[in-house]
């Protein structure tokens, strides 16, 4: 993407700084241009690590797709300058760059890759929670009864 060209503009952030919160409007879609950013997704009683990001990559582009709030925390980790594209911006730059349309579907699909194989973890980890609690109730029946 050629930045500066084409309506993109550029932001900075300190270490820990806030990005964007869950729930904020998605206004923006982020590319990495230097340092690191981290996704989280935040709970009742801890955040959740959803991806560490570096340079070169984008984030942000389901809000702005979708035009919803923020489904996550983004957090600057270390100095990090941003390019940083509005919903018109971006749909302007994927019409004249079909290589970032690629991109952005790109990021999409591992995106839902990654979530995929994190829900299946999940569903056989509770599977073997279930299983291992059955045979532990069964143990401790069948050394009452006997």
């Amino acid at each position: 993407m050629r930045l500066g060209s084409d309506g993109g503009s550029m932001a900075t952030y300190a270490d820990g700084d806030v990005i964007f919160a869950e729930g904020d409007d998605g206004l923006y879609l982020y590319i990495i241009i230097s340092g690191a950013v981290l996704i989280r997704k935040e709970g009742d009683i801890v955040a959740t690590v959803v991806a560490e990001l570096a340079p070169g990559e984008m984030f942000g582009e389901s809000a702005i797709i979708e035009q919803r709030p923020r489904s996550a925390t983004a957090v600057a980790l270390g100095d990090t300058e941003l390019a940083c594209y509005d919903r018109e911006s971006f749909l302007a730059a994927l019409a004249d760059d079909p290589e970032l349309a690629l991109r952005a579907m790109s990021a999409l699909i591992e995106r839902l890759r990654v979530t995929t194989g994190r829900l299946q973890h999940l569903a056989t980890q509770h599977v073997l929670d279930r299983a291992e609690m059955a045979l532990t109730e069964r143990a401790i029946l069948e050394s009452e009864l006997s």
